[in-house]
């Protein structure tokens, strides 16, 4: 049975709105993931090395069968394929960061990978763009939506809605 799941997609180098569109891109054309709908991109400041330029992030809801472990090897592999070094210092630039959120009926937590994502409920560029797409979603173990822990977040960084350039 498909589960729902949630990614945090994320650029702050070069063309930022191409990564994220061939991240989105790269998961859409898999036989093994749906992607369901996009969010917004939103212009986001950057939350914790503030020496760096402005983030463009969005959420992506998808429905595969993949189990976490299977879905973070998608991630790694498209964030390797348009650029991202597989050894990267953490909260540095980078041209893509695919973060998988929360699957709707799965918690892991390894060294490796934690659903939900532990750092869902500190950053307002992962809430902003998903309580556009699932306000009631409830954050496993939190007993929290998305709305909810948007209210509560401390983080005062300025999310805004990015508008896309026109090409000619």
């Amino acid at each position: 049975m498909p589960e729902l799941v949630y990614l945090g997609l994320g650029s702050n180098i070069g063309d930022r709105e191409s990564y994220l569109f061939s991240a989105i891109t790269a998961l859409d054309v898999r036989k093994d993931i749906q992607v369901k709908r996009t969010a917004s991109i939103y212009e986001t400041d950057p939350l914790i090395n503030q020496d760096q330029p402005l983030f463009l992030n969005t959420v992506v809801e998808l429905s595969t069968d993949l189990d976490p472990e299977e879905m973070l090897q998608v991630c790694k592999g498209i964030e390797l394929m348009l650029g991202r070094p597989e050894d990267h210092e953490k909260n540095a630039p980078r041209v893509i960061d695919l973060d998988i959120l929360a699957y709707e009926t799965k918690m892991i937590d390894l060294p490796h990978l934690s659903i939900p994502h532990p750092g869902v409920f500190s950053r307002k560029f992962v809430l902003v763009p998903w309580a556009e797409l699932a306000p009631e979603f409830m954050v496993q173990d939190s007993g929290k939506t998305i709305s909810e822990l948007l209210v509560l977040c401390p983080d005062t960084t300025n999310v805004r809605m990015h508008h896309l350039e026109k090409t000619a």
